[in-house]
């Protein structure tokens, strides 16, 4: 394994950022400071001034393995992650088939194993039934509970049955809050309206929707002391629901814990935005209000919302341009995660100290990675290269994604990763795979 030194280098270390130097050795990062010295076996490289980021983690894809693999695979998508800037992913469960069972975890774990360029972690789904499976499987980001329909059929939302599993898994718990019942009932209803355009998608998943989910599972989440991850978090209300439910007297003696994460989708779009872009921007949750895009971001800077992830989730361009009620729901993201921030960065949003803090460092923090996240000596040299002035236009023909498009497609973006550094190896570099499936399977504490 080649030892690499980097010298000129902003690091994105937990105090901050230090201009410095960094050595990777055997996978890991072994030293940090300036003046160190080399020797001829190790390949130095001057970055200039750019930056070097902890590798971005996203804990939220959707790579259709096993299932419709002409929009995605594990290859594919994974590469597309390195691209981007990203060095671990965690895979969701509403696959075909779903990974319900311990034999499809292990037949996707195969398949990660073989197939995967960048780091990984596997969801296991809940269903009504399977708690005794849940709680035979070794080493998940969480289990995934789908309390409203989405992509796949996996649903929970019967209160009998979510009691059933909070009372019964003691690990992470991670929920996609959208409560069913109403949902079935607001569909209904605009179907009998006559509704076609993409705006109902708001007015059917309404806040209420999420808030209510927000509020059985953290009930229960409080009720027995359990970790509650709220994924793909979207509207003020929400923040507020969560906030009430970490108020309550009983949060703390419980010890229960909820953290909470949201996507670029709901920091970068609006309602406001439909009448653009129409059906591409069917997603689930949908968008919200640009005033609930201005929660997002402040919810953010408070630490109210722990982290980003993307929940990428790919269709094919006809998939996405056809009638409201039969377009899937989903888009493309893990491969511009890092660089909308890096852009929302240039233009004042955020910092690069908040960026690294949202996608690398809380999201290892959620999730009990305890190797990645961070740049300090003796974790694993997952590391990202960034250019802060390089400027790149997106287009739908230079997605690695394989359905081939991006809903940011035409935007400049300022700030892109022009280096990706997988366990010590590099990987990705000036916009070229020079090393292949290094990825490794992550360990959850």
């Amino acid at each position: 394994m080649q030892k690499i030194h980097f010298i000129n280098a902003r690091l994105l270390l937990p105090e901050g950022i230090k201009t410095s130097e960094l050595v990777i050795s055997q996978g890991k990062i072994s030293a940090i400071g300036l003046g160190l010295v080399s020797d001829s076996q190790t390949r130095t490289i001057d970055v200039n001034g750019c930056y070097i980021f902890p590798g971005s983690i996203d804990g939220h894809v959707h790579f259709r393995e096993p299932g419709p693999t002409y929009k995605e695979d594990f290859g594919s998508g994974s590469r597309a992650a390195l691209f981007g800037g990203v060095t671990t992913v965690f895979e969701m469960p509403n696959t075909w088939p779903t990974t319900t069972d311990r034999a499809a975890l292990a037949s996707k774990r195969e398949i990660a194993e073989s197939k995967s360029a960048c780091n990984f972690g596997l969801f296991f789904g809940a269903t009504p039934s399977n708690l005794d499976e849940a709680n035979a499987v070794e080493n998940v980001a969480g289990l995934k509970i789908f309390m409203g329909c989405s992509t796949g059929d996996l649903l929970v939302y019967k209160d009998e049955d979510l009691e059933k599993i909070f009372a019964g898994y003691s690990g992470r718990i991670c929920v996609h809050a959208e409560w069913e019942p109403r949902l079935k009932e607001r569909t209904a209803f605009y179907k009998d309206q006559g509704a076609l355009a993409i705006d109902v998608h708001s007015k059917i998943r309404d806040v209420k929707c999420a808030t209510e989910a927000i509020q059985r599972a953290g009930s229960l989440a409080v009720k027995y002391g359990r970790h509650l991850h709220i994924l793909h978090l979207s509207s003020r209300a929400e923040l507020d629901e969560i906030a009430a439910l970490r108020a309550l007297p009983s949060f703390k003696t419980s010890n229960a814990k909820i953290t909470c994460e949201v996507c670029p989708h709901h920091l970068f779009f609006s309602t406001q935005d439909y009448e653009k872009h129409a059906n591409l921007l069917k997603m689930n949750p949908p968008l919200r209000s640009p005033e609930d895009v201005e929660a997002m971001w402040k919810g953010l800077h408070s630490g109210e919302i722990d982290m980003i992830a993307t929940d990428h989730a790919p269709h094919t361009w006809e998939e996405k341009n056809g009638d409201y009620w039969k377009v899937p729901s989903g888009i493309p993201a893990v491969e511009l995660m890092l660089p909308l921030l890096l852009n929302a960065a240039s233009e004042g949003k955020c910092t690069y100290e908040n960026i690294s803090k949202w996608l690398c460092e809380n999201p290892a923090l959620v999730y009990g990675l305890k190797d990645r996240g961070r740049i300090k000596e003796g974790k694993v040299a997952d590391l990202v290269i960034v250019d802060p002035m390089w400027e790149h236009c997106v287009l739908n023909e230079n997605q690695r994604s394989k359905c081939a498009w991006s809903p940011w497609a035409g935007k400049t973006l300022v700030g892109f990763p022009i280096m990706t550094i997988v366990n010590g190896q590099v990987c990705v570099e000036n916009g070229k795979l020079i090393e292949d499936n290094l990825g490794r399977e992550v360990t959850f504490l």
